[in-house]
């Protein structure tokens, strides 16, 4: 819908793709910081790939390497089987998409990391040389299939911002956000997006409803109506958040409960006992032993 109405109201043509194109991986939250930390541009793709459910998306993606080439390869309009979107629609959702692999993958290796070439599956469209400024290559149309392509050989090439550790922490975390809410949908899926985008700052249920422009008393009735609460969806957040930093980090779990906004350890605690059954430290020392889990 929002993307319809922005179709309608707006005066550029090719206004979906300029929008992709000024995605950032600030953009993303947890999602955003594991691209950011991959070891190589090969593995910051598959976990595009892996985690792609955190970035509450509304198409499927498939990377793809065959010979010297690595690719971006989106639907057909058939194959991603989106309810009341014409053929205008999903032309723009997959320049959208296009633009935002582009800009992402800027983002993760630098601004030399340009795309070879880029192809669309639709006729070409009178904005055409807009799309080539966006994607920053040659683009083709009326072609097989939608995709962008980059030079296989640049996939072990280390990201700008990699780090090891810090990919490692991410990845366990945006797991288990991304197990614990499978479960979730509508509005709920919405709020848990907002309260994970921020590691460390947790909007509070008036700033979310602004957001997302209703008023508090409407999103509570939403959240409600999918059997959930504010106050659920944020403990699960701060559970799997705190299950992440005491399987995987050496902080102390003063500075955990600070992470996690509780006022002090003791409440921390507290909670965790109450999600888990073991204080931190017993399930830390669970974690550690060969024979956990």
């Amino acid at each position: 819908m929002v993307c319809r109405n922005a179709g309608r109201l707006s005066p550029e043509a090719g206004w979906a793709a300029l929008v992709g194109g000024g995605m950032r991986l600030t953009d993303y939250g947890m999602y955003g910081y594991a691209l950011a930390c991959a070891e190589s541009m090969r593995g910051a793709c598959e976990l595009a790939v892996r985690y792609h459910g955190l970035a509450t998306p509304v198409m499927r993606i498939a990377f793809e390497v065959e010979h010297d080439v690595a690719s971006w390869v989106l639907p057909t309009l058939d194959e991603a089987a989106l309810p009341d979107v014409d053929t205008d629609l999903f032309r723009a959702l997959l320049e959208m998409q296009l633009g935002t692999h582009v800009s992402l993958t800027k983002h993760v290796m630098g601004a030399w990391c340009m795309p070879a070439r880029a192809n669309f599956a639709l006729p070409r469209p009178r904005y055409a040389g807009l799309l080539e400024r966006v994607l920053e290559c040659t683009v083709a149309f009326d072609q097989p299939r939608t995709q962008v392509d980059y030079p296989a050989e640049w996939l072990d090439r280390t990201p700008q911002f990699a780090n090891p550790i810090a990919a490692t922490q991410v990845s366990a975390a945006c797991a288990k956000l991304l197990e614990d809410h499978k479960w979730s949908s509508g509005m709920s899926r919405r709020v848990y997006a907002e309260l994970t985008r921020t590691p460390g700052r947790f909007p509070s249920i008036d700033e979310i409803a602004a957001g997302l422009c209703i008023n508090a008393r409407t999103l509570r009735r939403r959240l409600n109506e999918e059997g959930t609460t504010y106050l659920e969806l944020l403990a699960s957040v701060r559970q799997a958040l705190a299950v992440d930093y005491l399987s995987t980090s050496f902080l102390e779990v003063d500075d955990i409960a600070a992470a996690l906004g509780f006022s002090d350890a003791a409440s921390f605690r507290h909670a965790f006992k109450r999600w888990t059954g073991r204080t931190p430290n017993e399930y830390r020392a669970g974690a550690a032993s060969p024979s956990a889990g």
